[in-house]
């Protein structure tokens, strides 16, 4: 998990329904405030304790010999030159030059339900935008998803009451290196551009989603969405965001990239498809807030402004899309992401 992260190469693809058990699974948070040194450096101290509260006796059952622990940090001048060392502590490593800063456990017991814990602070996007990333690999251990799950999910409330996070999602099995998401890649737009409008476009939708409050206010606040039943569940966050969960059953999450927590397609439709997470997760948050300002009646579409190109409710632009066709077969390309999806709401008919 480790070589998978930092070195480069994807993730596996999810699971399918009742295929092999995960192999690692992702919490991501974004800020966009990251420009305040002070703000950033108190944040990730007491974001570390928390993490070593809530994930550490996965790692490190009671009783059991301590797991090895590795800390490294990556520095950045104003010049642009880089530099990485070894902090002897996690507080050590937060400097005013620091890029990103990265702890993991590993060399575990064999009785720890978890194989390692990865924890990351990086900064994208210049200074203003950073990520804080958690994984959390079961390598050679099977049952482990269900029980490290309500914990993933409880930091994340943790953190988007104690921050106003601009993004943050919980994924099995990733197959984007973050901060890239799965819409990014529907979307074919770069992670950067994706976060400089994170206030006004949703960047991803997975399992759990964190929605920023600007997003939350439009789509109608917390209990208009709780009542669509379009969501297992909605929980209100200090800051006016929302924290989504798309699967009533945490120790479950279906499998395919881009299909957690979404409805699926019907018989016939092609579902190993990344650029259909776009269409169908704008399609679900339409259906659900269809009344919503600037959301059009026709699914999966938003009601253009005046003198605007259409768009659809994903964001992508429409104004180059072909005229109207025939629903293709499986395997034809998409005009707008090439996904070779053949699910109907992706398509305009």
């Amino acid at each position: 998990m480790y070589d998978q992260l930092l070195g480069g190469g994807l993730g596996p693809p999810g699971p399918e329904e009742n295929g092999p058990e995960p192999d690692f699974v992702t919490w991501l948070v974004y800020l966009d405030r990251a420009e305040d040194q002070g703000w950033l450096a108190s944040l990730a101290h007491w974001w570390h304790d928390e993490v070593c509260r809530l994930l550490l006796p996965f790692v490190g059952p009671a009783g059991a010999a301590a797991p090895a622990v590795s800390l490294t940090a990556f520095e950045q001048d104003a010049a642009g030159r880089g530099r990485r060392r070894r902090p002897a502590r996690w507080a050590d490593g937060l400097t005013e030059e620091c890029a990103q800063l990265s702890a993991r456990w590993f060399d575990v017991a064999p009785t720890a339900i978890a194989s390692e814990l990865d924890v990351f602070l990086a900064r994208f996007a210049g200074r203003r935008h950073v990520r804080l990333q958690i994984s959390v690999g079961f390598e050679g251990r099977s049952g482990g998803l269900p029980l490290v799950l309500p914990a993933l999910v409880e930091l994340a409330r943790l953190v988007g009451d104690a921050t106003d996070p601009a993004y943050g999602e919980i994924v099995a099995n990733a197959g984007l290196l973050p901060p890239a998401t799965m819409l990014d890649a529907a979307l074919g737009r770069s992670a950067e551009s994706s976060a400089e409008q994170c206030r006004s476009r949703l960047r991803g939708y997975e399992w759990v989603t964190l929605c920023p409050r600007e997003l939350a206010a439009t789509l109608g606040g917390a209990e208009r969405l709780r009542a669509t039943g379009a969501f297992a569940e909605v929980r209100p966050l200090r800051h006016g965001g929302l924290l989504l969960l798309g699967h009533r059953r945490s120790g479950r999450l279906p499998g395919r990239p881009g299909t957690r927590g979404l409805p699926r397609p019907g018989p016939g439709a092609a579902t190993r498809a990344t650029g259909c997470v776009a269409h169908r997760a704008a399609r679900r948050v339409v259906d659900a807030v269809g009344g919503a300002r600037g959301v059009g009646r026709r699914p999966g579409w938003a009601r253009p402004e005046p003198g605007g190109p259409r768009r659809s409710a994903c964001g992508a632009p429409a104004a180059s899309r072909p005229a109207p066709r025939p629903r293709p077969r499986p395997g034809t390309r998409h005009p707008l992401t090439s996904c070779g999806c053949s699910y109907r709401p992706c398509w305009r008919r």
